[in-house]
């Protein structure tokens, strides 16, 4: 996987796009036969850094925050992983339901994950 962190996605649809484009045969492979979405940490590590999931003045944020009423990093990235997981895999998915794990997750906490993220 090869992330470009001077073309930042405009959108989660099109970070989606660009994560599955950067992968190589090798990733492919490895997530065609495995089970879940291992590699959250690192790979999930790397769209934040690479991307700046944790500025609120980024397109793909502000993206995240109208579309999916999600701004926390960790969420974001987390919706474009498993996203692009299950593109490659050629399952369906559905983003605004697979959010609200998240919604109900800091629900559970008193907070939104717009306020997680300190916005």
């Amino acid at each position: 996987m090869k992330i470009d962190p001077d073309s930042v996605p405009n959108s989660v649809a099109t970070a989606v796009e660009a994560l599955v484009v950067s992968l190589e045969k090798d990733d492919i492979e490895y997530i065609r036969s495995t089970k879940g979405t291992s590699g959250h940490f690192t790979i999930g590590m790397a769209i934040r850094n690479s991307w700046s999931l944790w500025e609120k003045e980024t397109p793909i944020v502000q993206d995240a925050i109208k579309t999916y009423k999600i701004a926390h990093g960790d969420d974001i990235s987390g919706l474009i992983f498993a996203w692009a997981w299950a593109k490659v895999r050629g399952e369906d998915f559905d983003p605004l339901a697979f959010v609200e794990r998240y919604h109900e997750h800091w629900a559970k906490t008193g907070k939104t994950s717009i306020e997680a993220a300190g916005l």
